[in-house]
């Protein structure tokens, strides 16, 4: 029995369905990790309903260093880790030794080079600061701003899909930016 809840009743299995973005900084991974973690130290099984990754299977972006691991970066995956949630599970569980009963509903006919809006599935939402695909496509790199004293959009309208300060020159930004090419 639990001094929080004396009266509850034992967890058989734990089941996470939540719609991730493809991100190392997107944080349902991390909750993904520790709930494996609590899972199997207490002997309870975990079902991951796994979910399309809803830009792709794609590999991008760095592995940060593990003394650098965060909530925002809690495992060696690259930014755009290109797995769904449930393969995440498997790899966690694998590489990290966490020894959790893992169950992992697998996916029905998505594809690694499909984005979400080629799955024909509803859009929703996986967080008020991704309110879209743009915003989700574009995340892992304006993301990048995030520790810096640019804003990337969190509290506008348009979150990572625009990014600016107050101080900046758009006209000497843009002709910066257009002589290197991009």
């Amino acid at each position: 029995k639990s001094v929080y809840a004396p009266d509850a009743l034992p967890i058989d299995i734990l089941v996470f369905d939540m719609q991730d973005v493809g991100s190392r900084y997107f944080t349902y991974a991390s909750t993904l990790f520790y709930c494996m973690q609590a899972c199997a130290k207490k002997g309870i099984a975990l079902c991951v309903l796994d979910s399309p990754n809803p830009i792709g299977g794609a590999v991008q972006g760095n592995v940060s260093k593990p003394e650098m691991a965060s909530f925002i970066g809690l495992t060696q995956v690259p930014i755009r880790h290109g797995m769904t949630l449930g393969e995440l599970a498997r790899l966690y569980n694998g590489e990290y030794h966490l020894g959790c009963e893992l169950h992992v509903v697998e996916l029905d006919g998505w594809k690694r080079d499909m984005f979400f809006d080629e799955t024909g599935l509803p859009f929703i939402k996986p967080s008020p600061n991704l309110p879209s695909m743009d915003a989700i496509t574009v995340y892992n790199g304006t993301c990048l701003f995030a520790g810096t004293n640019v804003s990337e959009g969190r509290g506008t309208t348009t979150p990572f899909t625009t990014v600016g300060a107050p101080y900046i020159n758009p006209v000497h930004l843009a002709e910066r930016m257009n002589a290197l090419a991009l």
